[in-house]
């Protein structure tokens, strides 16, 4: 059985490199979560710099402060660790090392976005969807965009800086619209290019077909989220209104990020809900995330609207 020190050690070793090729941007330097290293399923060490959170899941057990003095030996970029102890809906952070500020301004891939690695479960930046912001960025000029469950808006972000006419940002939590408004200030980006719409996305159809068509659609929402949206239930509403707000060849990107639901849950669902929409593959996931099971991983699927 492999030793906590040995655990450590490799965990550290593994940062090391991860940031050697990627030092300034932020991202996944440990990802445990896919169950790639055994034992260590528990324990995520993520770079936003100069700072380093690390994530600790349910019942995981680890020497956090050696943990933390081997980190800070092999990493001299670092200013401060954080720590955020998740059990499911339940999180609480403390900082474990130096000084980790409330807030703090990233830069990915040249854009800037603000994380708060304090307070919430989630920081406002999902680094599991980097490609998938280079991807949008790549495609987006001259475009209209509809953003589902928009958050922070970082799709947005990526969205205007590659070009896009117009983007519309809908999410029901009008706090995390207003971080994403920051987020597109920090940019220098043209408010007169964003619609925000900080309503029940289904009671609010008729707000986004005034706004149609759209060349882009992204529907990235959460697997459940308990009182507004369950994937299995609640999917099919928004794939059958696509012809709604949909150009004729639009790409439509569907997401889901569920250990429970297969790759085979969204273009089956969408062929039952909007056969339009012609099944074109699923996007490459972040090498930062490894998956020994990709099936309980993020699934990325892209459609052309007929």
């Amino acid at each position: 059985m492999i030793s906590t020190e040995e655990q450590i050690a490799f965990v550290v070793a593994h940062c090391r490199e991860r940031l050697d090729q990627r030092a300034d941007d932020p991202c996944r330097m440990f990802h445990g979560r896919g169950h790639c290293y055994p034992g260590l399923q528990g324990l995520t060490v993520d770079w936003f710099p100069p700072y380093v959170q690390v994530g600790v899941f349910r019942d995981f057990i680890i020497d956090e402060q050696k943990l933390a003095a081997a980190l800070d030996a092999s990493l001299p970029e670092l200013d401060g660790i954080s720590i955020q102890y998740r059990d499911g809906r339940r999180t609480h952070s403390r900082t474990l090392r130096g000084h980790v500020p409330e807030e703090v301004a990233v830069s990915e891939a040249g854009l800037r976005f603000r994380v708060r690695l304090q307070r919430n479960q989630n920081v406002g930046l999902f680094l599991d969807m980097a490609p998938t912001r280079t991807w949008l960025f790549e495609r987006a000029r001259g475009k209209r965009v509809l953003n589902l469950f928009a958050y922070t808006c970082a799709f947005s972000v990526a969205a205007l800086a590659g070009g896009a006419s117009h983007v519309v940002n809908v999410d029901m939590s009008k706090p995390a619209l207003a971080w994403g408004r920051e987020n597109h200030a920090l940019n220098g980006q043209d408010p007169r290019q964003v619609t925000m719409l900080g309503h029940n996305l289904f009671k609010s159809w008729w707000k986004i077909r005034k706004l149609a068509p759209f060349d882009i659609v992204i529907i990235d929402p959460p697997t459940n989220q308990r009182g507004s949206f369950n994937a299995q239930k609640h999917s099919g509403q928004i794939l059958k209104r696509i012809p709604e707000y949909a150009a004729p060849g639009a790409d439509v990107l569907a997401c889901l990020n569920s250990p429970f639901l297969g790759s085979d849950f969204l273009p089956n669902l969408m062929q039952r809900w909007c056969p339009r929409c012609n099944y074109k593959g699923m996007l490459a996931n972040s090498a930062d995330f490894p998956e020994a099971q990709p099936e309980r991983g993020l699934k990325q699927a892209l459609f052309r609207y007929a």
